[in-house]
């Protein structure tokens, strides 16, 4: 079963940028007190509609695994991306004073490509933690990496083989990676753009999430409602990794994030990530949504 897009009314402003038209949602207008800002670049009117929908739906879907995006205000910028062979080739997130998200979109993708497609949700997760020193990416990636597929998950955008399957997908590139990018986490990471090592970096990352997850249902709780805590109570703009674990065992009140980091971050193998862990996960999960 697929979600369907919430109806959401927009005022249009007057352009504000060359080539970009904005729409801006008020606080009143979210369930949350974020100010949306969405600008368009090369899109027609239905065009925009069609991704005014899909952005909508997209926070809403990870406003729902996680907590409300934690700052008072985002921008996404939308470009039109042409030859494009995807929904959305190209996305980042820009940390600057406001924050943005940036996206380079197929104009002519459905909704439900769109929303069938994970990029939003990965850089929609990135907002939820800090920006880290770049020996500690696998960390930020890791996170959005993981945070994807979960997303989609508790949307009923996938199910739960599904759901299994792509994680499974993403692990095995990441081992080949390893093999193809070797040395430990921490110096890959560092210079991951260099030597183009983003699968072993993102994976690795995600299979540190999931270990510290698994251990984290154990204990009755799990990954989402940490972060959700966090984000609520101690996001800093930026920080190092060892500061970012340290603070999550803080509201953990546990030692899983930094035993599990001593574990990772200077590792030379890939992660072995067991079937089994991930039916847990998903379980947890799905039966989280059914609840």
């Amino acid at each position: 079963m697929k979600p369907t897009a919430p109806q959401i009314p927009y005022r249009v402003l007057l352009p504000i940028a060359v080539g970009f038209i904005c729409f801006v949602i008020s606080a009143l207008e979210l369930s949350h007190a974020t100010q949306l800002d969405i600008k368009h670049s090369g899109l027609s009117k239905q065009q925009a509609k069609t991704v005014n929908l899909w952005i909508t739906q997209g926070i809403d879907a990870v406003e729902q695994t996680l907590s409300p995006i934690p700052m008072d205000s985002l921008t996404i910028e939308v470009v039109r991306k042409r030859y494009a062979r995807e929904p959305v080739p190209f996305a980042q997130v820009d940390r600057g004073s406001p924050t943005k998200v940036k996206l380079q979109v197929d104009a002519n993708a459905s909704l439900q490509e769109f929303v069938d497609d994970w990029t939003l949700y990965h850089e929609l997760s990135h907002l939820y933690l800090p920006y880290l020193d770049t020996p500690s990416f696998w960390l930020n990636e890791g996170f959005a990496t993981y945070m994807q597929y979960l997303t989609m998950l508790g949307a009923k955008v996938i199910d739960l083989s599904q759901y299994e399957a792509r994680m499974k997908d993403g692990f095995d590139r990441g081992k080949a990676r390893t093999r193809s990018h070797p040395g430990r986490l921490s110096d890959v990471s560092d210079d991951m753009w260099n030597r183009g090592a983003f699968t072993r970096v993102y994976w690795s990352g995600a299979a540190y999430f999931a270990e510290v997850d698994r251990a984290l249902i154990a204990r009755g709780t799990d990954l989402t409602h940490v972060i959700g805590q966090y984000s609520q109570c101690c996001l800093r703009q930026n920080s190092s990794g060892w500061q970012l674990v340290t603070q999550l065992d803080k509201v953990s009140r546990s030692k899983i994030f930094t035993d599990t980091y001593l574990e990772y971050y200077q590792r030379r193998d890939f992660p072995s990530i067991s079937p089994g862990t991930l039916q847990k996960i998903s379980h947890h999960y799905h039966s989280e949504t059914e609840a």
